[in-house]
């Protein structure tokens, strides 16, 4: 049975990040390691900016739509985690699949492998809070 795609996001966050449900012994293990590869892959503070663009770039739009990329910093925690901001990226793509959630909460697993010659720029498989 397929639910709404924020029941597919909470399952994702309770499933795979233990958020909003048991928590998981090895989340601090996972979290170290991702905040390591991040640390090695993003070297650059702007390189996740890179990244979005790109990913923009890679996007799929509907027929006769103007592709738009805007980014936005609010001094709400709108996530509720404790931050003193929030960075909102708004994107006028036709959004995404349940495969596309579930590869961007995942490492190594890009929708995006093997297909250059369909034009994407991208393929690394990103662990992205927003991505």
């Amino acid at each position: 049975m397929m639910g709404t795609a924020k029941e597919h996001i909470e399952e994702i966050r309770r499933s795979k990040f233990s958020i909003g449900g048991e928590t998981n012994p090895l989340t601090e293990d996972l979290h170290q390691a991702v905040k390591n590869l991040s640390a090695e892959l993003y070297a650059k503070d702007v390189h996740f900016l890179m990244e979005l663009i790109q990913n923009a770039k890679d996007n799929e739009y509907d027929k006769g739509v103007n592709p738009s990329l805007e980014f936005m910093i609010t001094s709400k925690d709108i996530t509720e985690t404790g931050a003193q901001a929030t960075l909102l990226i708004f994107n006028n793509e036709k959004g995404f699949s349940r495969k596309n959630i579930e590869s961007i909460c995942s490492v190594g697993r890009s929708t995006k492998k093997g297909n250059r010659k369909r034009g994407y720029i991208g393929e690394k498989g990103e662990m992205t809070i927003v991505e």
